[in-house]
């Protein structure tokens, strides 16, 4: 799928910012620049330049002053069209469709990420947030549009801070989100807007509702009903605003509160319009709301596996190719791992346990082999591939239900780019 995309003339001119010297220069083409920058830079800029030349052909790396100059003409919007073919090719052959009740189970949600300092461009586009101590480093804010039982990001986006994550969501939700999907939100997406579009989109969402702030939520949550079917009332205001962009909305619409009791003894309140209380058990929405849980899991992948804050260049440019490169780079090691799933289970038929491939493994070996995957001929590349998948098969943990640990804060330390390690 890279290669083909990579090659295509058209894919390059519309992901080109204009002619450009480096297009000429045969040690860095367009394909060979994306590559780069999805194989992940991490190191000191040099030295990960010299690892990937060693590896594709054992040419002369250029030198990192000419490759910071060459990825100026590169659109962060080629790595977005490469993730939307990736996810288009796993929906189509049905990798990890496994789905509940019919339904592709889809999550949102959001963190921040850490700028590099001494930028006053990206100080300037992304902001710094005032703290206790002061004023913070610059400051992005950052979502996914996350599939659950694929671990598949299916649309991510980058902004400044000041944008919420409710922007972010409608902004992902309109062409990614269909009528067979059912979206889980936390608490922080309980929003009108976020229940209208799904209403317009005619898919499926389910909320966890902030029992306080809402006081049909917190008489539900008080009474002893495991679940409740009400009309659910849209202000003039919302109904104006969707009748501008052209979409009517009822004035009111059938939803569902469920009720969910946690083994601490708290009560959940969840919010949805899979109001079919046969059709969809009230009891199976724990589990199903706990799912939720493997979109927190794909961001601190993002932030400790893939480092997605250890950024290669000091421009705003740099920061958005970094951005979708990494998530295409979660992506590819996820879908391999996903595969080799179904041959895993195979071999571990006979075991007690259930074990899968373990993330952090995948990412690691992927990127070990990642150039020679795109870079080698036919004949290379299926020795190369066989070698991952059986390595990946030996990458397996066993699964241990019902596990959990209490949810801790560990101190994150920011990578300087004057220090970054030799590995």
């Amino acid at each position: 799928m890279l290669s083909k995309h990579l090659n295509d003339p058209q894919f390059i001119a519309r992901h080109r910012t204009k002619a450009s010297a480096f297009v000429r220069d045969r040690r860095l083409p367009f394909r060979r620049l994306c590559i780069i920058l999805i194989w992940n830079l991490r190191s000191a800029l040099h030295l990960d330049l010299g690892r990937f030349f060693d590896q594709a052909d054992n040419s002369e790396a250029p030198h990192p002053t000419a490759f910071s100059k060459a990825r100026a003409f590169l659109k962060a919007s080629a790595f977005v069209d490469l993730n939307d073919a990736l996810i288009e090719t796993a929906r189509d052959q049905a990798i990890g469709d496994y789905r509940w009740h019919g339904l592709r189970l889809l999550a949102m949600d959001g963190s921040t990420l850490r700028m590099p300092k001494g930028s006053p461009e990206i100080a300037a586009h992304f902001g710094n947030v005032d703290c206790a101590r002061g004023i913070s480093p610059p400051l992005a804010r950052m979502s996914y549009l996350y599939e659950l039982r694929s671990n598949l990001i299916v649309a991510a986006t980058i902004t400044p801070y000041e944008r919420s994550e409710l922007t972010h969501a409608h902004d992902l939700l309109g062409e990614r989100v269909w009528e067979e999907d059912c979206v889980i939100y936390d608490r922080g997406y309980n929003d009108p807007r976020i229940i209208a579009w799904s209403l317009a989109q005619d898919s499926h969402f389910v909320i966890r509702v902030a029992v306080r702030r809402y006081r049909n939520a917190e008489a539900f949550a008080k009474s002893s009903a495991q679940e409740e079917s009400f009309d659910y009332h849209f202000s003039d205001e919302v109904i104006e605003e969707f009748k501008a962009y052209g979409i009517p909305l009822p004035k009111s619409r059938r939803l569902r509160f469920v009720r969910v009791e946690l083994d601490t003894g708290e009560v959940e309140v969840l919010l949805t319009n899979l109001v079919d209380s046969r059709e969809y058990p009230g009891e199976e929405f724990k589990a199903l709301y706990h799912e939720r849980w493997t979109v927190e899991e794909g961001i601190k992948t993002t932030k400790c596996k893939i480092e997605m804050e250890n950024w290669t260049g000091k421009t705003v440019h740099s920061i958005y190719q970094d951005f979708h490169a990494r998530v295409l780079s979660q992506n590819i090691s996820v879908s391999l791992a996903t595969v080799s799933q179904p041959a895993l289970d195979c071999l571990k038929r006979n075991c007690r346990q259930r074990y899968k491939i373990n993330v952090k493994r995948a990412i690691g070996l992927v990127r070990d082999h990642f150039v020679g995957l795109v870079a080698v001929t036919a004949e290379s590349w299926k020795e190369i591939m066989d070698r991952v998948r059986r390595r990946l098969l030996r990458a397996a943990s066993i699964v241990r239900e019902e596990r959990s640990f209490e949810r801790g804060k560990p101190r994150r330390i920011p990578i300087s780019q004057s220090y970054k390690p030799i590995t």
